[in-house]
Order: structure tokens, then sequence, then C-alpha cells
């Protein structure tokens, strides 16, 4: 008989995480927080620059991380406040008419931030919920803002009722683990 055993500890929980139970809210886009149906904890990358000599390449661990983007998937609400309020963000950054579209959002922009640039952001949080609905884990985003928001499709050929949902994507700084 053989003594060679692996001992395999069981760990305190073994509870598998749900995919369905989470809240999300971006502090500058409180219409959204309610109707968000989708939302992805993006993957980062560390990078890895090979390292040379004369007989070898072997990578080493870089010191720059890169954040994929943070996908939003919400229900459009039936007067459009939660896809204008991203809408009017992006187009605020982008400016396409004039300056005074970016000032007029700076100027709405919560006065608590001091500078121009701090206005251009918001922190979101996304909070997981365990089997009986209770938070687990929170991830907070830094200096979120959207890059991207969806077209909308209104067609009247549709036999049910199906509800618009928007998508947007945002950049941000960095994120972790509270």
């Amino acid at each position: 008989m053989n003594n060679n055993t692996i001992s395999c500890p069981i760990p305190d929980n073994i509870s598998p995480l749900s995919p369905n139970g989470f809240m999300f809210t971006v502090n500058k886009l409180p219409q959204i927080n309610f109707f968000c149906q989708q939302v992805n904890l993006p993957g980062i990358t560390l990078g890895a620059p090979d390292f040379g000599n004369p007989f070898n390449v072997a990578p080493i661990p870089g010191d720059t991380l890169t954040y994929d983007t943070l996908d939003v998937q919400f229900l459009v609400d039936e007067n459009m406040e939660n896809y204008r309020s991203i809408y009017n963000w992006v187009v605020a950054l982008g400016f396409p008419e004039n300056y005074q579209q970016y000032l007029n959002f700076i100027n709405s922009a919560d006065l608590n931030q001091t500078s121009e640039l701090a206005k251009n952001y918001s922190d979101a949080s996304l909070v997981i919920l365990g089997s009986s609905n209770t938070p687990v884990q929170t991830i907070q985003f830094h200096d979120a803002f959207p890059i991207s928001i969806s077209s909308l499709t209104f067609q009247s050929t549709n036999q049910d009722v199906q509800y618009l949902v928007g998508n947007a994507t945002f950049r941000y700084g960095y994120y972790k683990f509270i």
C-alpha cells in the first residue's frame, strides 16, 4: 500500500459565485444605477518585456499595467434620462460644436471637486452579492469616464415589446478591491 497521499485542504466557502448578483453605480450617473443589466469586471495585463543575454531571451515582469475597458449594459428608461446622461458626458468631453459645451458640463459638475480636470471623471463601484444577496466584495474604479455609447434601434416591426438596451464603454485610471 502506498502512503504517499496528497492533502487537499477544503476551503472555508465552497459556494460558487453567481453572475447575477451585483449592483453597479457611477457617482455622476445616478440615473443608470437601477437600470444596469450587465457589467464586466475588466481584465488586467502586466507587461512582460524580454531580457536578452547571449544565451537566451527570457521574459521579465514589467512595470506597466494595462486595464481592459469597463463595459456597461443598461435598460434605457422611458424618458431616456440615463442614456442622455452618458451622451451628454461624452459630448461635453468632445465638444463637437463649441467649447461652451464643455464649460456647461464643467459648471454643472460636482462643486466639491476643486480642479477642472477632476470634473471630467467619476468614481464607480461594482458590488458583488453573495448567495444571500449580501455584499461579499466591492470593486472601486477610479477616475472613470465614458468613451462610447451605443446606438439605439427603433423599429415598428417587432411583434413583442423588446425594451431598448444601451451599452456604454468606460476607461478609468485603475480599480481595486476594497
